[in-house]
């Protein structure tokens, strides 16, 4: 059996005597956990026979037992017997010193009127780790002799093996004041120079004891641009970085000292930490002697000489050790035999027996001797063996001290038995006899107890009322009882004065009080989210935070009951799962980072959810209702938008200007109505039933021309705004030519765009141009002649009927590109007249070659694997014979780097209809192009060769046929196309043949 075992075995048989027979335990079997690292407790560690609906059960974590939990901790101190999964967890130190570790707990089961308690012990196995992140050189860093540096920390001494290709953001941190290590010496940055002593000086003629120098070293008179380093925190990478070292300080030390470092991997999204690692760095300090086992100190008594009854302290003149290498204060003395009667105990709670403590608490007069609570005639003498731990774990020769107990000759009242007195929060527990019993030697029943001191979060009443002043009768009767006032406290304590009449003392009576859940969560953080328009956020566990005092943080659960009205609370459990919308989730969802809001999209940026927090107590305690408050920014994702009743029609006479007003033409901005929108004319004013017209007018700003009448001069607009339509900036002015006799439809097809580039294309304008009577008729044809037997007549000029049925008579049309023509007749018989006009329509001739617009934007950019539109704006073309629309775009050669596609379909020719209509578009199919973009000229061959009817009749009225071509060579068109690189590939590592560098 272990000497620290051995100690304990006493604490056991001492607290649970009246339990030893029916353990609440049902299993035990320890946990097992890889060094420097966290493992959680399970019902397969340890489990509790106790049901959870029938009493309260609690354990508590043992602290002032320095012998145990000395590589690790567990938490919380005091957990639920009936504890959760992921709850209860044990953290390792790093420390490589221990392959073991034991905890000390003490389980309470309360009833309505009686508290039960057991003390036991959890083995903890510590395993060598397989798999974990620090990695270190063995044997990497040594100083070379006392005050020496080491070298440089780097990443050839130590390297951090996780995933980088995950979110993780590595941190270091230097875990001294935890682990008071390093002990012997420091970490430092910078070069170290040492002073350079002067030749007068005797150690320049005389090398004195190496310690000298050293010394003043260990003062910093020799440290020129010396950074300390202490608790820092720094990232993995810069940690390799800075050069640290360790320089040794403080012989005669260990040939070996340790840097005691806390590794943390943090998601870099939601911040959440998603594992830590603790490692203890050996130093080699070259030249120095192993550790030295301590050993009691010869001054010390080794003696104790005691009252009856009386709690009497054990101080360092009763016992002291020593140790070369560990401070004092660090020192641990555990009790390997403890007193065959009485118990040694700490102050803090005299009433339990302790099996260890500090050097300090020893020096600080807290650790003192409680003799039995029996009387006796004769001095009686006892044993205590005691055995000095140091901080490196090494333990002394077993030091014993000798316990003498004086008989008592007093007949002032006396403290025979004090155990204190243990609830739960809340309750009331009876003073009885077992608990707290008092002697005196001439007349008990006249002694009395006084509440002087203490009772700081309940009260004292005897049978019922006031509890000032009771007797010892009283407390053997059950009458005194202490009622906790129900507070969040862990402690009280009650000081009495004790008298009989003659003489009096003062006792303290410990109050242990173990918390009930019965406290709601609350919010510790609730920072306001902010989230762009449409967008989802996580949640990260420092904006939505809430704790609780009795029970697990992890298990909180926020119940929403008001969700967001403009977004959503989701839940994405992985980085490629598909998030779900939920009505509550867990605190341990918002530290895994999994908890989402996401925003719907609407114009609503102002949001809010309630919520109610629920611990994991059945039934739960609720909070009052919390809110929290959701900022969304707006984002220009919205289109302009048409205002209700605008026509996009207009009516105007051929002789007149029309202004734009918004009746005609109203787009508004979604997202804010007072900023300005831009209209672009994609396509120019045409005839769409005229299409040898090429003069459909042309929309121009009224500023532009000194009267508002039909002028040539007048520059056609290509884009202006709402605003100048707004204050009647914009006109429309129809064809300077005659349109004829009847109403002709004219449009122009524009864009509107905001100001963030938010673009609707391809809209409408429709003109109806009304034709205006103000012209006589003439006599002679407008673009031809009439011929009489090949010879041009003139005006008053005559012919017979005859001349008509012989086919004398001829129309000759003069070239221009007109399709109709009027010519009036006179009929007379020499004494009446009848005029009447007779109409000639004009077959067209195809005669005039496309052109291409003049305008046109010569470059189009296509990103690297993209696809982009051929627009109006890049290719456009007119012709005067022929309609705009049914002109063809051919490929003369198809593209190297890309495909052209109308609807998604490869082709290699195309109507200029569809590139009116958005239809064609120019993608990239070639793949990686490098660092710089590539170039890819589309060349056009454009024609106007289109099938039409064969019209014979002259007395056809259907549509007019595509005029047949008359030219031989169709103009070519070359459309730049630069395709830009996109940075969307991974670097790749191309290696060559091997060589050998000698």
């Amino acid at each position: 059996m272990k000497p620290f075992e051995k100690s304990w075995l006493f604490l056991l048989l001492f607290v649970v005597r009246r339990v030893v027979c029916s353990s609440f335990i049902s299993v035990n079997l320890g946990v097992k956990v890889m060094k420097g690292q966290s493992v959680f407790l399970s019902e397969d560690d340890l489990k509790f026979s106790i049901p959870g609906e029938k009493d309260d059960c609690k354990v508590e974590v043992v602290i002032n037992e320095p012998i145990t939990q000395r590589v690790g901790k567990l938490t919380p101190q005091v957990f639920d017997c009936h504890f959760l999964p992921n709850e209860v967890k044990y953290t390792h130190n790093g420390c490589p010193i221990l392959d073991e570790d034991t905890i000390m707990l003490r389980l309470y089961r309360f009833t309505e009127t009686e508290t039960f308690v057991e003390t036991f012990t959890l083995h903890v196995q510590l395993l060598e780790p397989d798999c974990n992140i620090i990695k270190m050189r063995p044997g990497a860093l040594e100083v070379p002799e006392y005050y020496g540096l080491s070298r440089a920390i780097d990443k050839n001494v130590l390297t951090f093996d996780y995933d980088r290709k995950i979110n993780l953001d590595c941190t270091i941190s230097i875990a001294s004041s935890e682990t008071h290590l390093p002990a012997h010496g420091q970490l430092i940055t910078r070069d170290v120079q040492q002073e350079q002593l002067r030749g007068d000086q005797l150690q320049h003629f005389f090398s004195g004891p190496k310690h000298t120098l050293g010394q003043q070293c260990r003062n910093g008179s020799c440290m020129l641009g010396l950074g300390v380093i202490h608790n820092t925190k720094m990232s993995c990478d810069e940690f390799l970085r800075m050069g640290i070292r360790y320089r040794h300080l403080d012989p005669p030390s260990p040939d070996t000292d340790y840097i005691p470092v806390r590794l943390d991997l943090t998601d870099s999204r939601s911040k959440t930490l998603h594992k830590t690692e603790y490692a203890w760095l050996p130093v080699h300090i070259k030249g120095a002697s192993p550790n030295q086992i301590p050993k009691a100190a010869p001054m010390a008594k080794f003696i104790l000489e005691v009252d009856q009854f009386i709690l009497t302290p054990i101080t360092t003149t009763t016992v002291d050790a020593e140790d070369n290498e560990t401070p004092k204060s660090l020192l641990v003395f555990n009790i390997t035999k403890p007193p065959p009667q009485g118990f040694i105990t700490h102050l803090s709670d005299h009433t339990k027996p302790v099996g260890s403590f500090t050097w300090k608490d020893l020096s600080d007069m807290l650790i003192a001797y409680q003799p039995p609570n029996r009387s006796h005639t004769e001095r009686r003498n006892y044993e205590v063996e005691f055995e000095v731990h140091d901080f490196y774990f090494e333990r002394s020769l077993p030091i014993t001290v000798h316990l003498s107990i004086r008989t008592a000759d007093t007949n002032a009242p006396r403290v025979s038995w004090n155990t204190g007195l243990s609830l739960l929060e809340g309750q009331s527990r009876p003073i009885t006899w077992k608990h707290f019993q008092i002697v005196d030697n001439d007349d008990i029943q006249n002694v009395c107890l006084v509440t002087v001191d203490g009772l700081q979060h309940g009260r004292l009443t005897v049978r019922g009322g006031k509890g000032f002043m009771f007797t010892v009768s009283d407390i053997q009767a059950g009458v005194v009882h202490y009622h906790h006032d129900d507070s969040d406290s862990t402690k009280d304590f009650v000081v009495f004065r004790i008298f009989d009449g003659h003489h009096s003392i003062r006792h303290k009576f410990p109050i242990n009080i173990l918390p009930k859940d019965d406290s709601p969560p609350f919010l510790i953080s609730n920072v306001v989210v902010e989230v762009h328009e449409g967008q989802t956020i996580l949640i990260q566990g420092s904006m939505l935070h809430a704790s609780d005092m009795d029970s697990s943080d992890d298990y909180i659960l926020f119940n929403i009951t008001n969700p967001p009205r403009a977004g959503e609370i989701m839940k994405k459990p992985g980085p490629n799962l598909t998030g779900y919308s939920v009505s509550s989730f867990l605190q341990r969802d918002l530290f895994n980072g999994i908890i989402y809001y996401r925003h719907l999209g609407g114009e609503v940026f102002e949001d809010s959810l309630e919520f109610v927090l629920c611990d994991s107590h059945d039934p739960p305690n609720l909070s009052e209702p919390q809110v929290m408050m959701v900022h969304i920014v707006p984002v220009d994702d919205q289109l302009p938008r048409e205002a209700p009743g605008t026509t996009r029609h207009l009516v105007v006479k051929e002789t007149e200007i029309a202004h734009l007003t918004k009746k005609h033409l109203h787009f508004m901005d979604v997202e804010e109505q007072d900023r300005e929108l831009t209209y672009t004319i994609t396509t120019s004013p045409f005839f769409s039933c005229m299409p040898g017209h090429s003069d459909a007018g042309k929309l121009f700003m009224v500023d532009t021309i000194p009267r508002l009448v039909k002028d040539p001069a007048a520059l056609a607009l290509q884009s202006f705004t709402q605003h100048a339509v707004n204050y009647m900036k914009v006109a429309y002015m129809p064809p300077l030519q005659d349109i004829g006799p009847e109403p002709q439809q004219a449009q122009f097809i524009f864009s509107v765009s905001n100001q963030h580039g938010g673009t609707l294309h391809g809209i409408c304008f429709n003109i109806t141009i009304l034709p205006v009577d103000n012209q006589a008729p003439e006599r002679q044809p407008q673009h031809g002649v009439v011929e009489l037997d090949g010879i041009s007549m003139n005006e008053g000029d005559r012919l017979s009927c005859g001349d008509l049925h012989t086919l004398a008579v001829r129309y000759r049309h003069d070239g221009s590109e007109t399709l109709t023509d009027d010519i009036l007749f006179v009929a007379t018989d020499g004494i009446h007249f009848v005029d009447f006009i007779l109409q000639v329509k004009v077959s067209p001739v195809n005669d005039e070659l496309p052109v291409m617009q003049t305008d046109l934007v010569p470059v189009l950019h296509c990103l690297e694997g993209e696809e982009v539109v051929l627009s109006s704006e890049y290719i456009y073309a007119t012709d005067a014979d022929s309609d705009d629309m049914k002109l063809m775009f051919m490929l003369a050669r198809q593209p190297y780097h890309g495909v052209v596609r109308k609807a998604g379909i490869a082709v290699d020719r195309f109507s200029q209809a569809d590139v009116i209509s958005g239809l064609i578009t120019y993608k990239h199919t070639s793949g990686e192009i490098g660092l710089t973009p590539c170039i890819e000229i589309l060349t056009f061959v454009v024609s106007d060769v289109v099938a039409g009817l064969d019209v014979k009749d002259c007395c056809y009225n259907g549509p007019l046929p595509s005029p047949v071509p008359r030219h031989d060579a169709f103009p070519v068109y070359d459309l730049n196309v630069t395709v830009l690189p996109v940075d969307n590939q991974p670097p790749s590592i191309a290696t060559g043949e091997s060589f050998l560098a000698l």
